[in-house]
């Protein structure tokens, strides 16, 4: 199996350590890599060059990894040194001289990599820990315990604090990891590998400075598909920051992560998110054995967008009732106000987990000298290894009370000192919910919908850059927006006084702007007059929108959820919704839109009207987003300009299109319905169905860097009255490979649908594509005994070449950096 090009990093299977200080790898080399390191070790140059001149890298092939820590005036030396055998990757730790002139020595080491085709961490960098490995390529003096989570940081000594926390909670690590002071391996490719490491359950991120939108959002969109990302950002404020804090804010929640705003919010979500089974919602109920740490909890909970309080069902409150006896509080919150016992709480616990209407529990326990709570706490650890629902506990006080959290912590129960904690915490476990549902959200355009038109809009735009105008006229504007169907009304100011904002009819505007990282965004609210948005208004969102995300944007607004939430008819939400869509597209297919407001819009009781829009042009047109990959936004549109209707030689009609995630049930079905000779021909086993992380790695696809495209034919669907449902008759798509350059292809065609041209359709567009990618070149495995397969591939000019590893097999594939 090809290596990752950062396996260099994380697991190195070979190693070259230079210092002039004492490291902690040079003292305990982990069993694994002691034959194939080589320590060095001196304290001025004369002995360095002594040391050379005898010293040989005994392997005759390059080391996977070389770690430096070297006063400045002695680098050069030793890369010289390092010229003869350069290592596939090196990372330069941090010495106590300070560097006489940082930026030299930044693009000094810089080149000297680039040249010598090696992956740099530095200078300035901590290095890393793999504590399953007891790998400490660092000077931090203490390995981390061994565990699940991985932390990456832009931050040397922000990292070290994390790390000493994890271990002062027994919170263990998988990696940690920093980037140092030169941007060569990036954060976005960190991302990456770790969102495959099989060692990372989840991952913590802190940043600051941003690069390129596009890759982090891409990167941190497939980590969080398969695990928890949580990410902490400093410096919103700051000048030096590139980007707004909003829009950045928006792009981690539409990538399915979880922002935190504070340190020790990031600690509390970790244990979490570590800890706790996840919530299917944000409805909570408390319970407690005090009404003041109780009242502490919902006061912290404010007007949160993720958390609600849970209503208990009539069953669920009788029960309690029973449970907890006279004077106890039955409701949420839940409070026992006798001594509780372990039985009690357990038994209420069941009644809470068991209600529908119940999401998840936060446990709020005070020092009571009257309880046992030695035996309280024992039981209720016992009871978490087994509760189907997240469970968070907070036990108040310290010295007596810290040994009962770690108890809790030990037992896979998040634990916490205050009712705020806990609270973020259970924050933490509702927003990775809310946000996983974003995350899995793509526009596709219905097909009764009246399709936009792009060619009128791209006239009229070309018209108006000819000119060299900045500004569409009002007339032009309202003419672009009709191409794509934006369904409002235009009205003159004072047409219609029926509609007249300063009579108290509401009304909102929608804003569109760009900026420097994440492109395009778009936000929602209070219209009518000039508006200074709170950086609280969770209001905004990037492109491109369906209709649920675009109600999601609505709805975290500051005005629906002061003002409109309770005016607005049903109706005329959707109204809003389709908007926002409309809008989305129309910027996600003109990059040349800088600034687009239509301001007011107003809201009546039918229709939806607006006065004014006003749409800003970048002069610079630019090429095609379908061409250059929409890379003016941070999220790639699902390419619906792929779907193409078809039909066999025999008529019957099918459609080629790009794969979506609600397609895992058709594509379980496809596999099945397989013979088991094309099984084993396409995945080279008996397996009779995809396993749930193959289901959801084919079907959600980040259309920047991969393609799954299906092939799909109408059949009656008995289930539902005979009316037609879409049936997947073939599938091919390909996927990244670790080298970051190529990718591997697959291809499968339903047995009923073979040997009619379906499989070279699909190739052919699969190459196609890979081509726009720029990959340099396109793999597959196929079995030496399957002719069509191999035939199909060569006569496509794919290259038929032996597999050095399994003789049964062949390695189809073709380069893509050249013409054919």
């Amino acid at each position: 199996m090809q290596r990752h090009r950062l396996a260099s990093i994380f697991e190195p299977r070979s190693l070259i350590v230079i210092s002039d200080v004492s490291l902690p790898v040079c003292e305990s080399v982990p069993a694994y890599l002691v034959r194939n390191t080589t320590l060095m070790s001196f304290d001025s140059s004369e002995s360095f060059l002594k040391l050379t001149a005898k010293e040989a890298i005994e392997s005759e092939e390059r080391k996977d990894l070389a770690v430096l820590c070297v006063q400045p005036d002695r680098l050069e030396m030793v890369l010289s040194f390092l010229e003869r055998k350069p290592p596939r990757a090196m990372i330069l730790l941090p010495t106590q001289t300070i560097d006489d002139d940082p930026l030299e020595i930044r693009r000094f080491v810089l080149g000297w990599a680039r040249q010598h085709k090696c992956l740099l961490l530095g200078p300035r960098a901590f290095g890393i820990q793999r504590p399953h490995l007891n790998l400490n390529l660092s000077k931090h003096p203490i390995l981390s315990n061994q565990g699940r989570v991985a932390v990456v940081s832009q931050s040397r000594l922000l990292l070290m604090s994390i790390m000493d926390w994890a271990n002062d909670v027994d919170l263990g690590l998988s990696a940690a990891i920093s980037m140092g002071e030169v941007i060569d391996v990036d954060l976005p490719e960190i991302i990456e590998y770790l969102a495959t490491d099989n060692r990372t359950d989840s991952i913590a991120l802190y940043m600051d400075k941003l690069g390129s939108g596009r890759e982090l959002v891409s990167a941190i969109r497939m980590a969080s598909s398969v695990k928890p990302v949580l990410v902490l950002r400093a410096g919103k404020a700051s000048p030096e920051l590139k980007g707004d804090d909003a829009v950045f804010e928006a792009a981690i929640r539409r990538a399915g992560a979880v922002r935190v705003d504070y340190f020790v919010e990031l600690f509390a979500a970790l244990k979490a998110l570590s800890y706790a089974r996840r919530p299917k919602g944000g409805r909570i109920v408390v319970f407690g054995n005090s009404r003041g740490s109780t009242s502490l909890t919902f006061d912290a909970m404010g007007s949160s967008s993720a958390l609600s309080k849970a209503s208990l069902s009539g069953n669920s409150l009788r029960d309690l009732r029973r449970i907890l006896g006279p004077g106890a509080i039955v409701g949420n919150p839940a409070i026992s106000y006798a001594p509780l016992t372990g039985e009690q709480l357990i038994e209420s616990l069941k009644v809470m987990v068991d209600d529908a209407g119940v999401d998840a529990i936060l446990v709020m326990l005070a020092p009571d000298e009257l309880m046992d709570m030695q035996k309280v706490v024992e039981q209720l650890a016992a009871y978490a290894r087994k509760a189907p629902k997240p469970i968070v506990t907070s036990i108040l006080g310290e010295a007596t009370m810290r040994p009962f959290r770690r108890l809790l912590n030990r037992a896979g129960m998040p634990a916490f000192r205050t009712p705020e904690t806990a609270l973020g915490a259970m924050m933490s476990l509702c927003d990775y919910f809310y946000n996983q549902q974003l995350l899995h959200q793509l526009r596709i355009p219905q097909p009764d919908s009246r399709p936009s038109d792009i060619p009128a809009a791209r006239t009229l735009l070309d018209t108006a850059l000819k000119e060299k105008r900045s500004t569409l006229e009002p007339s032009e504007a309202m003419r672009l927006l009709d191409c794509f169907n934006v369904g409002v009304s235009w009205e003159e100011d004072g047409q219609d006084e029926q509609f007249s904002v300063e009579d108290g009819v509401p009304a909102v505007m929608i804003l569109v702007q760009n900026d420097p990282i994440f492109g395009p965004w778009i936000r929602f609210g209070e219209g009518g007059h000039k508006v200074v948005f709170s950086s609280r208004d969770k209001g905004l969102d990037l492109p491109p929108l369906n209709a649920y995300l675009a109600g999601q944007l609505i709805k975290r607004s500051r005005v629906w959820r002061q003002e409109l939430e309770t005016y607005v008819e049903p109706h005329i939400f959707v109204k809003l919704q389709r908007i926002l869509e409309s809008v989305a597209d129309l910027v996600s297919e003109f990059p040349c839109i800088q600034t687009l407001e239509i301001n007011p819009i107003i809201l009546g009781y039918r229709e939806v009207h607006a006065r004014d829009v006003r749409i800003v042009l970048d002069e610079q047109a630019g090429v095609s987003p379908r061409e250059s990959g929409y890379d003016h936004m941070a999220i790639f549109p699902y390419p619906h300009y792929l779907i193409e209707n078809r039909r066999f030689d025999d008529d019957t009609p099918w459609v080629l299109r790009p794969i979506r995630p609600e397609d895992a049930e058709a594509l379980q079905s496809f596999i099945r319905g397989l013979s088991e000779k094309s099984r084993y021909m396409r995945f080279v086993s008996m397996m009779r169905e995809l396993t749930p992380k193959m289901l959801s790695r084919y079907t959600y696809v980040d259309y920047h860097r991969e393609l799954a495209l299906v092939a799909t034919i109408q059949v009656p669907n008995e289930a539902n009255r005979g009316l037609p449902r879409e049936e997947i008759i073939g599938l091919a798509h390909y996927l990244r490979n670790a080298d970051g350059v190529g990718a591997e292809y697959a291809l499968v065609i339903g047995d009923g649908w073979q040997k009619r041209g379906l499989g070279r359709t699909l190739m052919s567009k699969l190459i196609e594509a890979a081509r726009k990618q720029e990959l340099a070149y396109i793999e597959g495995v196929v079995l030496a005994s399957n002719k069509p397969m191999l035939h199909l591939m060569t006569s496509l000019g794919l290259q038929n070449d032996p597999d050095e590893e399994d003789p049964s097999m062949r390695r189809v594939w073709m380069p893509l950096n050249q013409a054919d």
